[in-house]
């Protein structure tokens, strides 16, 4: 029998004293750690009454607490004294508070990490300068009462204390791995779905000084962390694409030389209204990597006929812009780019979208919503799409809610067919509210789109007699067949009264068709990621005469749907009306830090990292900043 006289002696020196400290402080900071699990879950659509996200914020709680008992008393340990300790305190307070505020204001999923929003900006547009004062007496407090109370912790068996507390946050990391992949399978998600949702899961429950640690103290570290985590890191770590490094100004006067110089329509509004009558419904279809050089009536070095349900219809034909380049690529950037009309993608995220197409409609009335095939945890868009204004999000995981529809979502996502059915039956429900409605399907994703349809018929594949390539010829098999639903959507909305005079529908691509094995094979499809694709409006109202050859850019989307709906244009919009009286033809793109500005007679290449001259400096200073509404 063991001796229980040297086990308790043993527990007592092994196991941490609890006072009233400790005790106190582990309390506050679950409260707010409750706080922002709070705001997370709401951000990120969770509900905390599920299985898994209960679990992972509960091992959050538990190891947050277990890390900062371990923290204070090795810090006490090591440096003897209490200031050390206390400002680690004080330090975690601070995190703590960052992280409420900034996913309360913004979201930290696509930043480098929860200090990349803790900007001049983030500051002084979000938080006034008493609250601030606030915070900062909050945190000198904090400070204050752990530096007394640590004094008052004894000096004995520090070590052995920390270690307990360690031992404890070893065992949750490994029962956190250990029950993590019994989350891998969800009855109500397909694993696509649960995989990119457990991503965010995952990022929501780091603890904040792990992330810290391996975000920006030890990068090459964090990416050791993030290939040893439970959940793969692939669903978030490619699309970390935001920068902080920008301006956010409404003042264009030191700008106005650059702007002058190339010839750009920032800071005015010289769209004329024309007559029109009000729109209540905008649709806007985006179709999935669609070149315009994939189109064989906007290709003829393509010999066969296909697409000609609708895109290649001579009445859509007439009415398509065929010089609109692709300004930012792949799908967020491209989207992001339309939606705010800036060819700086990645300065929009940080700055809030506050010219964004989504929040302006939205004062206007209009109900924002984005409709996907894919999962709108996909990239992190169910946070940038919120960002940007659209109130609601519809993807993948609502569709596979439903036992009907179950059949029709792999690869992507839902097939198009079935998604431009549901979004007829989404406008039928609610025709009598105001809604600007985004679709964006996935069938011609590439390299190779949609290979099988499982439940779902089509007419026989085009004939392409000088394309060999099987991967190339089943790309352009699914444009086709995307232009058959989209066709098909479209008299649909007609038979269905959603097509009248107050409806407006768009159709572009989110960006063309980027650089690859199998367009290589595609006889004059270019050879690069901002290449041109297709714009259509269509409306039973009569539209201004215009030049459908003029060359443009997806900064000009926006604009040219503020001027058909008779609303005036944000002064920091890159773009121009494709119906203004005087356009201006300009060519913008952004890809791989390059920026390209061309004109009917010229193109400008300039490497944002490394300006050749104080000329191409101010450039990228007009580049990297966003503009507030007051004109100049």
């Amino acid at each position: 029998m063991p001796d229980k006289t040297k086990i308790s002696a043993f527990l007592k020196k092994f196991l941490p004293r609890f006072d009233l400290f400790q005790v106190l402080s582990v309390i506050f900071f679950t409260v707010l750690n409750i706080i922002f699990l709070v705001i997370a879950s709401q951000k990120n659509g969770f509900s905390i009454t599920d299985a898994d996200i209960l679990f992972h914020f509960a091992v959050k709680l538990l190891f947050d607490a277990a890390f900062f008992l371990f923290s204070v008393l090795m810090l006490k340990a090591v440096f003897r004294i209490a200031f050390v300790p206390a400002l680690y305190v004080a330090a975690n307070a601070t995190l703590a508070v960052a992280d409420i505020l900034l996913y309360y204001f913004g979201n930290t999923l696509v930043e480098r990490s929860h200090f990349a929003l803790i900007t001049p900006y983030s500051v002084t547009s979000f938080v006034p300068w008493y609250g601030f004062a606030a915070i900062f007496a909050f945190v000198s407090a904090v400070f204050a009462v752990s530096f007394f109370c640590i004094r008052k912790i004894p000096k004995e068996d520090l070590f052995k204390k920390s270690l307990f507390w360690l031992t404890i946050c070893i065992s949750l990391n490994l029962l956190n791995i250990s029950v993590s992949s019994l989350f891998d399978r969800d009855e109500r998600f397909d694993r696509v779905i649960t995989g990119f949702r457990n991503a965010q899961i995952y990022y929501v429950t780091q603890n904040q000084w792990i992330d810290f640690t391996t975000d920006v103290i030890f990068p090459a570290l964090g990416e050791t962390f993030k290939v040893l985590s439970p959940v793969t890191e692939k669903f978030v770590g490619d699309y970390r694409l935001f920068s902080d490094d920008f301006t956010v100004t409404n003042d264009f006067s030191p700008y106005r030389e650059t702007i002058k110089n190339l010839d750009l329509n920032l800071g005015k509004n010289d769209e004329k209204t024309f007559a029109a009558g009000e729109y209540s419904r905008i649709i806007y279809i985006f179709a999935e990597s669609l070149s315009l050089e994939a189109l064989p009536c906007h290709n003829s070095r393509i010999e066969g006929d296909f697409a000609n349900r609708f895109f290649c219809r001579s009445d859509i034909k007439a009415r398509t812009f065929t010089n609109l380049t692709t300004s930012g690529s792949p799908t967020l950037q491209g989207l992001t780019v339309t939606f705010d009309s800036h060819p700086n993608y990645n300065i929009q995220e940080p700055t809030g979208h506050m010219n964004s197409l989504p929040k302006i409609l939205k004062k206007h009335g209009y109900k924002p919503v984005f409709i996907r095939s894919a999962s709108k945890f996909f990239a992190n868009e169910n946070l940038v799409f919120q960002n940007m204004g659209f109130s609601e999000i519809i993807g993948r995981e609502d569709f596979f809610a439903d036992e009907n529809l179950k059949k029709y979502i792999y690869g992507w996502g839902l097939e198009d067919r079935i998604l431009y059915e549901q979004v007829a039956e989404y406008l039928k429900k609610n025709r009598n509210e105001k809604l600007f409605v985004s679709i964006l399907g996935t069938d011609t994703h590439p390299p190779a789109g949609q290979m099988k349809y499982l439940h779902l018929s089509y007419p026989q594949p085009p004939k392409i007699g000088n394309i060999r390539d099987r991967a190339a010829k089943l790309w352009l098999t699914s444009v086709d067949r995307m232009d058959l639903d989209i066709a098909a959507f479209i008299d649909t909305l007609d038979k269905d009264g959603l097509f009248d005079d107050s409806t407006l529908i768009v159709i572009s691509a989110d960006h063309s068709c980027p650089l690859n094995n199998v367009t290589a094979k595609i006889p004059g499809h270019p050879r690069n990621n901002l290449a041109k694709m297709p714009l259509i409006f269509l409306t039973k109202q009569p539209l201004p005469e215009t030049d459908f050859t003029t060359l443009a850019n997806q900064t000009d989307i926006a604009p040219t749907i503020l001027h058909i709906l008779g609303f005036e244009k944000p002064a920091g919009w890159w773009g121009q009306s494709l119906f203004a009286e005087e356009r201006k033809e300009k060519a913008i793109g952004f890809d791989k830090k390059f920026l390209y500005l061309s004109d009917k007679e010229s193109m400008k290449t300039i490497n944002t990292e490394k300006p050749a001259d104080a000329s191409e400096q101010a450039v990228i200073d007009l580049f990297n900043t966003v503009f507030t509404e007051r004109r100049p």
